[in-house]
């Protein structure tokens, strides 16, 4: 194992963990934020909408006059820019390689998160073919090409920046840190999806469901890609994870009150959060199910303390 013992490795003060997710989780929320506004009023002047704070607040890029592809973009950007500061000032303050946050090595394993995209895909379109037959008075079809297109590729191509980011940020960064403090894996499973579901209590899910409905949602999912990091020792799968449920619900399903108002191929007159919670309570045991019979994990290494490595040749 040596993910999470990189931390031991280059200079991990914990004052420099914070710095540093100050720097990309509010610089790049600020300097995109900035951007998107300016770009919303020009785009909203233009279009004949308003930029009032309820329409910011639902990220209602209809009421504001500019098409959902083209305000999908613009949620993109701070995230853009998120990841940039990371990976710019991650090696002048750690002195180690950025792919050391990823899993230790200084190559990033692409199959996995080719691996983690294609399984997790499979699963949300097997419960959403389930449950749009079994409920098909509830879904209203859009099947609009000159729509559906331009979004499927801004989707595959962004998204992925956007969900990698998270994962980078909360399964890799923040986890090694708090693995080299606290030495416990669990730890590292627990405290950063606290943190994870925190970032989300400003989606509008929260406002429209509540925030103890909701939470419970966004912790047990980050936990899921928490412990598929830990087994596996490396953050690829939960990328690919991540990046696919983003994709795949901006792509192929929306409602009103979710975070990704788009032209999807569906949209869900009510959304059910017990209902969805138990799905992927499911949909996650199957996953994880999988994947450990595929790569075949040692369930052992939960209880393995994370300690420095005593292996020298390890990347810093």
């Amino acid at each position: 194992m040596i993910h999470l013992e990189s931390a031991y490795k280059g200079e991990n003060e914990w004052w420099k963990y914070l710095l540093l997710i100050a720097i990309s989780l509010l610089g790049g929320q600020i300097i995109g934020g900035v951007f998107m506004m300016i770009i919303l009023a020009v785009l909203s002047a233009s279009g004949g909408g308003t930029l009032t704070a309820e329409a910011l607040s639902s990220m209602d890029f209809a009421a504001m006059g500019v098409h959902p592809t083209v305000g999908l973009v613009l949620l993109m950007l701070p995230f853009l820019i998120s990841l940039l500061l990371l990976v710019v000032f991650f090696k002048p303050l750690h002195r180690r390689v950025f792919t050391s946050v990823i899993n230790g090595w200084q190559k990033v394993r692409w199959q996995r998160v080719i691996t983690g995209y294609g399984v997790w895909a499979l699963i949300m379109a097997f419960f959403l073919v389930v449950d749009y037959y079994m409920n098909i008075d509830n879904y209203e079809l859009r099947l609009n090409w000159g729509a559906l297109i331009p979004l499927a590729l801004v989707s595959l191509v962004l998204i992925p920046f956007q969900s990698f980011y998270e994962e980078i940020l909360f399964r890799g960064y923040l986890a090694q840190g708090v693995g080299r403090i606290t030495h416990s894996r669990w730890m590292v499973i627990i405290i950063p999806s606290v943190f994870f579901a925190l970032l989300h209590s400003m989606n509008p899910e929260i406002e429209k469901f509540g925030f103890w409905t909701m939470m419970p949602q966004y912790f047990m999912i980050g936990a899921v890609y928490a412990l598929l990091s830990v087994l596996d020792d490396g953050i690829e799968l939960a990328m690919g994870a991540h990046a696919a449920n983003n994709t795949f619900i901006s792509i192929f399903v929306t409602a009103d009150g979710m975070a990704f108002q788009t032209d999807a191929l569906l949209k869900a007159q009510e959304i059910d959060p017990s209902k969805e919670f138990v799905t992927m309570l499911i949909g996650s045991v199957i996953f994880v199910g999988a994947l450990a019979f595929r790569y075949k994990w040692s369930w052992r290494v939960l209880s393995k303390p994370v300690e420095a490595p005593e292996d020298s040749s390890l990347v810093a």
